[in-house]
């Protein structure tokens, strides 16, 4: 799904919410959730959209407009486990963010 058919279903209601995935290397992805389906937004030549970092992230959401009511969060994968020598886990923490304040 490009950003654009993001932004257009998004503002008609149909995206139950989206997710900006953090992972190793300061690489964010935009995953846009859609009747239990997981769609990873992408640029119109049809790369993966990475934004540079959380505030570049909001601010294309932003950019976009009209999507201030749309559910938001955060969601990183836990390495701590793996770090201490434990098997490691597919955990993952998702946090609530919003575009109106600066959480």
């Amino acid at each position: 799904m490009t950003f654009d058919e993001f932004v257009t279903l998004a503002r008609k209601g149909g995206v139950d919410e989206l997710q900006v995935e953090a992972m190793e290397g300061d690489i964010y992805l935009f995953h846009a959730i859609v009747a239990d389906d997981t769609h990873t937004l992408e640029t119109e030549s049809g790369e993966v959209l990475r934004p540079d970092s959380l505030e570049h992230a909001r601010k294309l959401l932003k950019g976009a407009g009209g999507l201030e009511e749309l559910p938001l969060f955060l969601v990183q994968q836990t390495a701590y486990d793996e770090m201490i020598g434990q098997q490691s886990s597919q955990e993952s923490h998702k946090t609530r963010m919003s575009l109106r304040t600066g959480t």
